[in-house]
Formats: structure tokens, C-alpha cells, sequence
């Protein structure tokens, strides 16, 4: 059963965000490097705060948390970087921290519990994916979870360097 609590400015939420983000398995496709401690809490703790932009959840799996998820709105930037216009859209981003439950669709459950609080609450028309091209494992999942190529685009992941990317979409059914 998945489920999700608001991130918390909470040492033991930081040090978990530190253990899995210290995982290559992890960094690879989010960070692109592995995190300090105090890039962790520098990271995340303004996300912590009400009027943040960026909401984030720790995901948890049978009352522990295994990952996290965070959505922000599509903003002009990004329109213009995806070459289309996605107002009143939403973009998604996580990982599951905890590498012995990866493989048991726990991923998919999250990305379709966010995506129906999205649609439903939120009221989006668009839930938007950016995934490293060479991330096979998240576009499947993605793809499970009803989304499709929207288009192929280099831009600069978190550390500046040009990557490739799939932009995936979903809009309500």
C-alpha cells in the first residue's frame, strides 16, 4: 500500500534523501552525482516550506518510506522547452530510495496515485515526465502508467551537462 507524507524539515527525512541519493543506482539518473549531507538539507529544506514551488512527498510503502516523489506546475520556461503549451500542467519526478523493493511496482503504484491527485485535485489537463534516455527502467514504468513520448530533447541535467532525454505525457482519461 502506497502512501504519501509531505516532506518534513526532520533530520531523519535528510538522512534518509542522503542514503539514496549516495546510491549510484539512484544519483545516476537523478542527481548525476552523489549529494552531501548538507546539499541534501540546502536542496530540500526550502521545499519543506508552505509557499515552495516545488511540493515534495516521502513515498511510503507498508508505513515506511521507500523513495520520494515531488511535482511542480509547467512553468513559461519549460513550454518553451518542450515546444508546446502545457498551462494548468503538472511535472513529476521521484525514485524509489529503497533498491531491494525496485522491480515490484511500487513505482508504477506511485506514479498512478500522484497522477490521479493531479488529475482529480489539482485539476490538471497534462502530467509531464523528463527521463534521462538511457533510463530504460523509469520509461517502462512510465509507459505501464499510460504515458507517452511526447518528444526526444538535449538539455542540461542538475550538474550542467547536456544529456538526452525522453519528455513524457499523460493527459486525463
Amino acid at each position: 500500500m502506497i502512501e504519501f507524507e509531505l516532506l518534513k524539515d526532520e533530520k531523519i527525512n535528510y538522512e534518509l534523501l542522503y542514503k539514496w541519493c549516495s546510491q549510484e543506482e539512484i544519483y545516476k539518473y537523478f542527481e548525476q552525482r552523489p549529494l552531501s549531507y548538507d546539499e541534501i538539507v540546502d536542496k530540500y529544506y526550502p521545499r519543506t516550506l508552505k509557499d515552495t514551488k516545488i511540493v515534495v512527498y516521502m513515498i511510503e510503502y507498508d508505513e515506511k518510506p521507500v523513495g520520494m516523489i515531488q511535482y511542480q506546475k509547467v512553468d513559461d520556461k519549460k513550454n518553451k522547452l518542450y515546444g508546446i503549451n502545457l498551462d494548468n500542467s503538472y511535472e513529476i519526478d521521484l525514485f524509489i530510495g529503497e533498491l531491494n523493493l525496485h522491480n515490484k511496482s511500487i513505482g508504477k503504484e506511485t506514479i498512478d496515485k500522484m497522477c490521479d491527485y493531479l488529475f482529480n485535485e489539482k485539476k490538471a489537463d497534462y502530467i509531464i515526465g523528463s527521463i534521462l534516455d538511457e533510463n530504460i527502467k523509469s520509461l517502462k514504468c512510465c509507459e505501464k502508467c499510460g504515458f507517452k513520448i511526447l518528444k526526444e530533447i538535449r538539455m542540461k541535467d542538475t550538474i550542467g551537462v547536456m544529456q538526452n532525454y525522453y519528455i513524457v505525457i499523460k493527459n486525463k482519461e
